[in-house]
């Protein structure tokens, strides 16, 4: 359950202290805890364990809002969100490096008005990722085919090998714009500088910086979504990326009938056609039905390397989910992968989770069955 401060507000109004309820505000507190078993089979490899972030990454965070009396309704918002593993209590991504990042999810501020939409400042999603988690039928966790082909490496949908550093998903210092929604359509700018440093010690206005256009309609039972990402590469940090930039082409689309809703996702990226920048092209169709008083998620991916020779893969996911009440559910579901001679992906359920099983050498085949459960406060 979502936390109101009120009981701050009101220690503060009792020693005279102005406060935010004073001004129109309210901050929250929410979260949510996912923890679940898994077992994984890399060709006749058989590995298990109790993992973190099955069906979402585990978070908690403070959001609030402040009515300004402007601009027909204005507010000042902001988010702070920090995620962590929930088998061992440590930061999420602690695996690949990320030791200090308290609010490693999101952390902005700005102004939102039914005028002129939201412009926010600060580490933030991209439109590039949020067309996935907008549109799939498992919204981009354990479960979802295309999943194993977000991380790692340089061929992947994300656009790195280690998430700390070079994430398409996430970006700081970045600014974001999302205009009104206007007859069911809204516009979305975002920019994010990568604030890279020079060979001689000094800051770059250019290298590492991304730019990101999306747009999506949603009316009645129809939604589609599309995205066109830019990033200037040149961070000697990242080793495998030297120089250029890489483009990024996503459409999405999604139809409630009711009974079942079916989705597909295309992205494609036009890279240095280099083995640090691979192109590529991915493909996933999926369906979402209630069934027996749940929910049952099925996709099927495909995944087509334009740089190297015999590095293609298919996936097939399925997962069922089961509301034990508003905040508590329970899932379990599978995975199949499987891949040509030299591609090397893994089964895993996103870059704020527990790390993956990797699969042990190129051309493996790899299943995985799992059971989890996810509470909401």
């Amino acid at each position: 359950m979502r936390k109101s401060l009120t009981a701050i507000a009101a220690l503060l109004a009792a020693v005279g202290i102005p406060s935010a309820a004073d001004a129109a505000s309210s901050v929250s507190v929410y979260g949510l805890i996912d923890s679940y078993v898994s077992v994984n089979n890399d060709s006749g490899t058989v590995s298990s364990g109790l993992h973190s972030g099955g069906s979402s990454g585990n978070y908690f965070g403070f959001k609030g809002e402040e009515d300004l009396g402007v601009l027909g309704g204005a507010q000042a918002v902001f988010k702070l969100e920090s995620g962590f593993l929930s088998d061992d209590g440590t930061y999420a991504q602690s695996f690949a490096g990320n030791t200090s990042r308290l609010f490693h999810r999101e952390a902005w501020v700005g102004l939102r008005s039914p005028m002129f939409g939201q412009i926010s400042f600060g580490r933030q999603y991209s439109p590039h990722f949020l067309l996935w988690p907008m549109t799939d039928a498992n919204a981009l966790s354990l479960g979802t085919a295309g999943s194993p082909f977000f991380y790692p490496g340089a061929g992947n949908a994300m656009g790195g090998s280690d998430p700390t550093q070079d994430d398409l998903v996430r970006a700081n210092n970045s600014i974001f714009w999302a205009s009104p929604n206007l007859g069911g359509v809204t516009v979305m700018a975002y920019a994010a500088l990568g604030e890279n440093t020079r060979s001689d010690g000094t800051k770059s206005s250019t290298q590492g910086n991304i730019y990101n256009l999306g747009v999506n309609y949603g009316k009645g039972p129809l939604f589609v979504m599309g995205s066109v990402l830019y990033q200037n590469l040149g961070n000697s940090a990242l080793g495998f990326r030297p120089t250029g930039h890489d483009t990024y082409y996503e459409l999405a689309a999604s139809y409630d009938f009711g009974f079942t809703k079916p989705s597909i996702q295309f992205e494609y990226k036009n890279g240095n056609d280099q083995p640090w920048s691979q192109d590529f092209f991915l493909i996933q169709i999926g369906t979402s039905t209630p069934l027996l008083g749940g929910r049952l998620g099925t996709t099927a991916a495909y995944y087509k390397n334009q740089t190297l020779s015999k590095a293609d893969a298919y996936s097939f996911g399925i997962r069922y989910d089961y509301s034990l009440s508003k905040r508590t559910m329970l899932y379990a579901g599978t995975v199949a992968l499987i891949q040509e001679a030299n591609a090397q992906f893994s089964i895993e359920d996103g870059p704020d989770s527990s790390f993956h099983y990797p699969t042990s050498a190129p051309g493996n085949d790899v299943q995985q069955v799992f059971f989890g459960i996810r509470h909401q406060f």
